[in-house]
């Protein structure tokens, strides 16, 4: 029981699921083409494959773990779990999830490749070690799993569905750098070169604003081209401004506490912004019924 438990934990079960939901209510947001068959086949892809992709990124990223106060307790650092357990266990998850996509459409395949591209190859063994902005490329990853659940009910991939991914990707900075500041001399003393390290923290809480002042341009964007409407608008777009003015207001903060309030303001507002885009669907069609 003790080991399930550790195998649980290689695949960070409230990020998969934070990132699940954008998936499915990606899906519902065309409700007019989802079924109950799909919506399972996406559930079971998307929950395999992002577990899966964020087991390996645990194996591959276990020395650094041993050396961060955050994660040092992890089971492969803690030696409960070996890195090449922890890598087969991520293949098959990782495998299994992209069996069953292939069973929705080739799109969702191919959303969730390049998920695994994009944490594996680019952030993870690429430029995590090397680059601050790791997690820009990286933030793909983030995106994939809205895209993959659009095309599972658009039948393919669109302007609105990468519009949908870029959405997840200008929220990651704020979720990530934030909780990157409160942990700083963690990454120091792990040789990481993230943004509050390499240029300090003011520089990246200058980053977190330009990211979020474009992610209120793409929900306006999405409002002007009609992919959702003035529901959409009213539910997300105050929050992101909320989050923008915080974010300014910190600057003349820049402690370490008040990194964490803002970690945990950041956390919600992607859920909040996807829940608008499936609210405002779902009140559109029962307006026009």
């Amino acid at each position: 029981m003790a080991q399930l438990k550790d195998y649980i934990e290689l695949t960070k079960p409230k990020q998969t699921f934070l990132l699940l939901l954008t998936s499915i209510f990606a899906y519902l947001t065309n409700v007019k083409s989802i079924s109950f068959a799909g919506a399972v086949h996406l559930v079971a892809s998307m929950l395999l494959s992002i577990s899966g992709t964020t087991a390996m990124n645990m194996a591959l990223e276990a020395d650094i773990d041993s050396l961060m106060r955050r994660t040092s307790s992890r089971p492969i650092p803690q030696g409960r779990l070996t890195p090449l357990e922890g890598m087969t266990f991520g293949i098959v998850l990782f495998a299994s999830g992209l069996s069953v996509s292939l069973l929705i459409n080739i799109y969702v395949a191919i959303a969730i490749i390049l998920g695994l591209i994009s944490d594996i190859f680019l952030y993870t063994l690429w430029l995590k070690r090397r680059n601050p902005m790791s997690i820009v490329l990286g933030g793909i990853a983030g995106g994939a799993p809205a895209l993959a659940g659009w095309a599972a009910s658009s039948g393919g991939i669109d302007l609105q569905g990468v519009l949908m991914a870029i959405t997840v990707m200008l929220w990651i900075p704020a979720h990530i750098w934030y909780i990157a500041i409160y942990y700083k001399e963690d990454y120091e003393v792990a040789g990481i070169p993230m943004l509050p390290v390499s240029h300090g923290v003011k520089q990246t809480v200058k980053a977190i604003i330009i990211a979020l002042s474009i992610l209120a341009a793409v929900e306006l964007t999405m409002f002007a081209m009609k992919m959702f409407g003035l529901v959409f608008l009213i539910l997300s777009l105050p929050f992101t401004l909320l989050l923008l003015y915080k974010s300014v207001v910190y600057l003349k903060d820049l402690s370490k506490e008040g990194a964490r309030r803002m970690y945990k303001m950041a956390s919600p507002l992607i859920g909040t912004i996807f829940m608008a885009m499936f609210i405002d669907n779902m009140i559109r069609i029962f307006l026009l019924s």
